[in-house]
């Protein structure tokens, strides 16, 4: 009977020891390197951003205002380049020649190495997303407000699913050593003694 405990033992911490040197795939818990801005939260920005947009232009600011004024309160690269959509639209540059300039753009808030093309893309993708929701308003007179509230809509309903992607697979992480440490014991105490005493 020892050896049985023995050799389980030596089970248990050669699975340990696999799972603690298995090479995992990625991290997330530690990024190679902080953000170069601070208040950079992903979507929860990118949304904060839209709603300060639809506040503004509710007040009765033009678009051009409010994408300057907006732009100078969010700064960074992506507010710089608010700012300059604003301005461009402010001196009659066409709608989509503003906002292709001011993507092509590189700031002097924005470093040109390869490390903030993650931050670049992210800019490039909340400016398209401002551009496609006040496009309509500024080609055709329609209300901003509408097409910015389910822009605020869809980006909540993606980054709700993010987090409940994330979330049961964080769950799985956690059970699995939990079920491998529960059915050793179930088996050590349950089983092993009704056999035992079967056999006695």
């Amino acid at each position: 009977m020892s050896t049985v405990w023995v050799h389980a033992a030596a089970g248990c911490a050669a699975i340990a020891n696999w799972l603690y040197k298995a090479p995992s795939c990625h991290d997330s818990r530690l990024p190679g390197e902080e953000p170069a801005v601070a208040h950079d939260c992903g979507s929860s920005w990118t949304i904060l951003i839209l709603r300060m947009s639809q506040v503004s232009l509710r007040q009765g600011s033009s678009i051009p205002r409010a994408l300057d004024m907006v732009g100078k309160a969010v700064g960074g690269d992506c507010g710089a380049r608010m700012s300059e959509v604003g301005r461009s639209l402010t001196r009659g540059v066409p709608w989509a020649d503003a906002w292709h300039a001011a993507m092509a753009v590189q700031h002097e808030g924005a470093p040109a190495d390869s490390s903030s093309g993650k931050r670049t893309s992210r800019t490039q993708r909340d400016l398209g997303l401002l551009q496609s929701a006040l496009e309509s308003s500024w080609t055709h007179g329609d209300m901003p407000g509408v097409r910015l509230e389910s822009a605020i809509e869809q980006l909540d309903r993606d980054e709700r699913a993010a987090i409940e992607r994330n979330a049961a697979k964080l769950s799985v992480k956690l059970l699995m050593p939990t079920g491998l440490c529960f059915l050793p014991a179930f088996v050590l105490v349950g089983v092993i003694p009704a056999i035992a005493s079967f056999m006695m």
